[in-house]
């Protein structure tokens, strides 16, 4: 709603100073980006020819903790394929006091360990290997520093990989995650298991179907009798947008123009915006909302969701120069 104001706010005042783009400019407004994401999939389809997708629901800058000032702004340009894997063990059961060799829950809990204890391969794209090198230079940990710039260089560093998985801020940004979120098992206290279940939630990165990572997912699983199901709702995978000139040069004046010599940095997000249905149609989407929060005031999605009032203007005037260089 905030961003949604500010760029409203920053075209009437484009059409008051009598600006002309050359390229038509389309707004779409949805309600439903935080439910089910319906409205955005059919109004994408209706927009599937459109040059560039400027979503100012997604990125975004960070203040400093102490200083209230800027310390860095980035823009969002890929995001991960989110999934969940349903996996199903079902056997005969029994009463409790006859145990069977075979347990539906013990199968489904060894297949989880071995899943559990699964890395998928580490990887960079061009977006993660410029914010590796960018995210590096302000980086405070020296050994998560240069675990930055090492992995930026070479996805294959076994010391970076070992560095960055270790840490939960990081691990998400080097490749594939898959967890294990939800188990059930059991229909009574004395009887044994004629069914158990359990979620695996992954975080795809971009370049990777769903399909294949449930393919490596059964393969870790090592067990013919454990069915796998695809069960994700309102996502749909996406490739990463291009790094393209005209967008970043536009959005770098943008920025300074606010905020003179403040680093931009491209990131790739974990979770899930409408971009996903503009990149899945072969449209370039980019997040670059101008609110700047402290990471400990990032209520995003709580009942005090808020922003500062001092982003207000700051934030028309970067619309006021990314609009413009983005339609002209």
């Amino acid at each position: 709603k905030f961003d949604a104001a500010l760029a409203i706010a920053s075209l009437i005042e484009l059409k008051r100073e009598g600006y002309r783009p050359r390229r038509s400019i389309v707004i779409e407004f949805s309600g439903d980006e935080e439910t089910t994401m319906h409205t955005s999939a059919v109004i994408a389809e209706k927009l599937k020819n459109a040059d560039l997708v400027l979503n100012i629901d997604d990125g975004g800058g960070t203040l400093d903790e102490k200083t209230g000032l800027p310390r860095q702004f980035s823009w969002g340009g890929a995001e991960k394929t989110y999934a969940d894997f349903e996996l199903t063990v079902t056997n005969p059961g029994g009463h409790s006091s006859a145990p069977r060799m075979v347990n539906a829950i013990n199968q489904l809990a060894a297949a989880l360990l071995r899943i559990g204890q699964h890395r998928f391969t580490p990887e960079l794209s061009p977006l993660t290997k410029a914010y590796f090198e960018q995210a590096a230079k302000l980086e405070t940990d020296t050994a998560r520093a240069a675990a930055m710039r090492a992995f930026a260089a070479n996805p294959a560093d076994e010391a970076a990989i070992r560095t960055l998985a270790a840490d939960p801020a990081m691990v998400g940004k080097i490749g594939t995650t898959c967890v294990v979120t939800m188990v059930s098992g059991g229909h009574a206290l004395n009887a044994l298991p004629q069914r158990a279940t359990a979620n695996i939630n992954c975080r795809i990165f971009p370049g990777h179907s769903p399909a294949s990572i449930m393919s490596e997912l059964q393969t870790v699983a090592a067990d013919p009798a454990i069915g796998f199901k695809d069960v994700t709702e309102g996502s749909v995978p996406s490739p990463s947008s291009p790094m393209r000139a005209d967008f970043t040069k536009a959005l770098e004046k943008a920025i300074h123009g606010v905020y003179p010599g403040l680093p931009v940095i491209p990131a790739m997000a974990s979770g899930a915006s409408d971009s996903m249905f503009y990149r899945a149609l072969g449209v370039p989407s980019y997040g670059a909302s101008p609110m700047f929060t402290k990471d400990s005031e990032n209520f995003s999605h709580g009942l005090n969701e808020r922003t500062p009032i001092s982003n207000i203007r700051p934030g028309i005037n970067y619309y006021l120069s990314l609009i413009p260089d983005l339609s002209k």
